[in-house]
């Protein structure tokens, strides 16, 4: 009878997570070329504002956009800090100034996916249930301290049962760090439980750069099913 109950209560869960997997969450891709495993947001942010063309790594990228509907609205609202009319006409006065050209624009995911995985050096977005096997998924890292560098990085175990099933999904996680680099405590902002506790799990393994004070960073680290 325990076994049986057992049983029902893991479905359940199963079914739950699979629910949250769907929700609308998105995720970071970049051409398989790009040497880069995690961006942060303002270097996101400066990316898609057409303030700068290369990474931290002195890597150059090329940014790709989706031309409308809840993927772009979510992208632009969350990373860029604006809205869908906000972007275009920002694009806009950049096209009408001569200081930049439009960035490539697609219809969907499946487009965007296809075209960076075939780009050298492509940076884009999709929804979390995008089929992401060509492309690289990359951890973006809010960081209210600009100075703490990550100086070892332990990659979360992807659940198998979750894994066996093709649930994937983004989990967004808040880190108090230590003035000598140690995760102190972390904080689930969101994402599919289940995952959410296999990323608390390694991100506690995390070291950052010493600093003078404690730290606060965010960080979104994706999972995705690879064959």
């Amino acid at each position: 009878m325990k076994l049986a109950l057992r049983l029902l209560v893991f479905s359940v869960w199963l079914w739950t997570a699979s629910l949250t997997s769907s929700a609308r969450e998105i995720k970071i891709i970049a051409s398989p070329g790009v040497t880069a495993d995690s961006i942060s947001m303002a270097e996101l942010k400066r990316l898609f504002l057409m303030q700068t063309r290369t990474l931290s790594d002195g890597a150059s990228v090329v940014p790709v956009l989706q031309r409308a509907g809840w993927v772009h609205e979510t992208f632009v609202r969350d990373y860029l800090s604006r809205d869908s009319e906000e972007i275009r006409v920002y694009y806009q006065g950049l096209v009408f100034t001569g200081k930049s050209s439009m960035p490539k624009q697609l219809d969907s995911d499946a487009e965007v996916v296809a075209y960076i995985g075939g780009a050298d050096n492509a940076i884009g977005y999709v929804s979390s249930a995008a089929d992401t096997d060509k492309v690289k998924i990359l951890t973006v890292i809010s960081e209210k301290s600009k100075d703490r560098s990550l100086l070892k990085r332990v990659e979360p175990e992807y659940p198998k049962e979750l894994q066996r099933r093709g649930i994937e999904g983004t989990v967004r996680l808040s880190l108090t760090v230590s003035a000598r680099g140690s995760v102190q405590s972390v904080q689930v902002l969101g994402g599919n439980p289940i995952l959410a506790e296999a990323a608390e799990k390694a991100v506690r393994e995390w070291v950052y750069s010493p600093s003078a004070t404690t730290s606060t960073i965010e960080v979104s680290i994706p999972f995705a099913v690879r064959p």
